[in-house]
Parts: structure tokens; C-alpha cells; sequence
């Protein structure tokens, strides 16, 4: 099991190094004006991701956050940690995706001024194609992760019927059936 988890990470890996390679060598023909309304766009969406994990985050795990941010310092069960955990990725990762292109924007009017960048524009319109490509399969990562509360709503869910239904079976049989006192 732990070579295919090695494996799976280095393909991971190597599919990020290769997206960033090509977006650097196909972006430096991408204006910085076509290219900062998709910097906007994601980080828009890491916006949203940020705002709907934390609130899945405190609805599903209300007791669990007091105790994280309370001085008591209560213990989280382990089933809750990694729920929580899960839950919490994709707001880190939507965090880094949101300082990453506020830092863009001013660096980017910085550039400008400088001689020895517009020399070289060519070259940091591929490296900043390159860094929204990243992000965005980040940003993608996360957004597949939001996935995650459905899914454990749904398990919920699913276990209750079930024990409904064997409940139900096992009481099927015990109720009286009107007019069977004759």
C-alpha cells in the first residue's frame, strides 16, 4: 500500500510540474490584462470555498470548534478530528490561494514601474500564467474537497434509515391487528 500512495504523489507531482511548465512557456504570450480577471475570478471562488467550509465547518462541529478555540482545552474525539480536518483543507488552501493573489496585483502594478521588468515581461507573464495555473488546480483540489460534508450528511443519513428499517422489521410483526380480539 505504500508504494502505490508513493507513486500516486509523485504522478501528482509531476502532473502540477508539467501544468506549470506549460503554462510558463505558453502564458509569456498572454497579456497581464487577459490574465488578471482569471486572478480575480479565483480568488473570488477561494472567497466562496473559504466562506462555505467554515460554515459546514461550524455546523457540523460546533462542540469540537468551542474546545479547539476554548481555554478549557477539551480532547476531540478521533473520529471528529479527521472529519475536521477534512472539512478544514479546503479552507486552507483557499487561504493561500486568496494571499497569493493579493499579493499579485500590487506586484504586478510594481512591475510596471521598473525598467528591468519590462525587459523581461515576457518571461513574468510566463511565470505569472504559471503560478494561476497552479493555483488553480489548488483551488480545484478544494473545490473537490467541498464534496466532503455531502457526503458525510449523506453516511448520516444512510445509517439512520437503516436503523429505521431494521427497527421497523423487528416491530412489524408485535403490533395488534385491529378486529383480531374476535
Amino acid at each position: 500500500m505504500g508504494k502505490v500512495l508513493m507513486r500516486l504523489k509523485i504522478l501528482k507531482y509531476l502532473l502540477v510540474a508539467s501544468v506549470a511548465l506549460a503554462a510558463l512557456l505558453q502564458g509569456q504570450e498572454i497579456a497581464m490584462s487577459r490574465q488578471m480577471p482569471l486572478f480575480e475570478g479565483l480568488r473570488n471562488t477561494s472567497a466562496i470555498i473559504f466562506g462555505v467550509m467554515g460554515a459546514w465547518l461550524a455546523i457540523l462541529h460546533p462542540e469540537s470548534l468551542k474546545k479547539i478555540f476554548g481555554s478549557d482545552g477539551g480532547k476531540i474525539p478521533d473520529q471528529e478530528k479527521g472529519t475536521i480536518m477534512l472539512l478544514f483543507s479546503p479552507i486552507l488552501i483557499s487561504t493561500a490561494v486568496i494571499a497569493a493573489v493579493l499579493v499579485i496585483f500590487p506586484l504586478v502594478e510594481f512591475s510596471k514601474t521598473i525598467d528591468y521588468f519590462a525587459t523581461h515581461k515576457r518571461v513574468l507573464r510566463g511565470l505569472s500564467f504559471s503560478l494561476l495555473s497552479v493555483l488553480t488546480l489548488l483551488q480545484l483540489w478544494a473545490l473537490i474537497l467541498t464534496l466532503a460534508p455531502g457526503n458525510i450528511v449523506k453516511k448520516h443519513i444512510d445509517k439512520e434509515s437503516a436503523k429505521s428499517a431494521v427497527v421497523k422489521r423487528m416491530f412489524s410483526g408485535t403490533t395488534k391487528r385491529q378486529g383480531s380480539n374476535k
